[in-house]
């Protein structure tokens, strides 16, 4: 799956802000257009036109690792954090789309990528910003979202200490004289969990939406 460009283009100001500039981030290269290269023969006559393939993120093959251990494993420590929040951004898209089932996701699907997973990816990066190498290394993303009417979408958590970071979670919102709203929101370590940090609506209509995974 080729990142969408919005996810881009936070990739590049996050790595920009944290690295002060002296790093250009690859997925940079990719939103730029190489001048086109010309060789000529001695008579002076043009033989081909040339551009460059982009540089940036690719799509995964089947030899590219897509799992964080694996990933943290490889890439430099000065790049770890901006692999992570790339990493995790895809993972809370593709485990939302995976917790709506094909029913929800074939209507909210789109509204979700675009308006819910980039603010999902602020609060990460709030979150991870400060942690050390070490720590960075042993995050680890949830897997399962809950079914049925369970909230859960995917958890950020360390695996040295087995304790949350980050909660992701849907509730499905029924005011009265009005339609079905699924309100995105997360918990927070830093206040033990009990405050609802609320990430975007998206309305769904008077009917009763379906459960989760259906």
């Amino acid at each position: 799956m080729k990142f969408p460009l919005w996810m881009r283009k936070l990739f590049v100001a996050f790595v920009a802000v944290m690295t002060l500039g002296t790093v250009i981030p690859t997925g940079y290269l990719a939103d730029e257009k190489n001048e086109p290269s010309e060789t000529y023969q001695e008579e002076g006559h043009l033989l081909h036109d040339s551009l460059d393939e982009p540089i940036g993120l690719s799509e995964p093959t089947e030899e590219e690792a897509t799992d964080w251990p694996t990933i943290a494993a490889q890439v430099p420590s000065t790049e770890l954090l901006a692999h992570f929040v790339t990493y995790a951004s895809s993972q809370s898209e593709e485990q939302g789309l995976s917790k709506f089932g094909e029913a929800i996701s074939t209507r909210v699907g789109s509204e979700y990528s675009e308006s819910i997973v980039p603010k999902m990816t602020e609060a990460i990066v709030a979150s991870v910003a400060d942690l050390d190498i070490e720590e960075l290394r042993t995050l680890r993303l949830t897997e399962s979202p809950s079914g049925g009417y369970g909230e859960r979408i995917l958890h950020v958590y360390s695996e040295q200490s087995g304790e949350d970071l980050l909660r992701f979670h849907v509730r499905r919102d029924h005011p009265p004289q009005d339609g079905y709203w699924f309100n995105f929101h997360y918990h927070a370590a830093d206040d033990n969990f009990e405050e609802h940090y609320e990430v975007g609506k998206i309305y769904w209509d008077k009917n009763t939406p379906p459960k989760w995974l259906s």
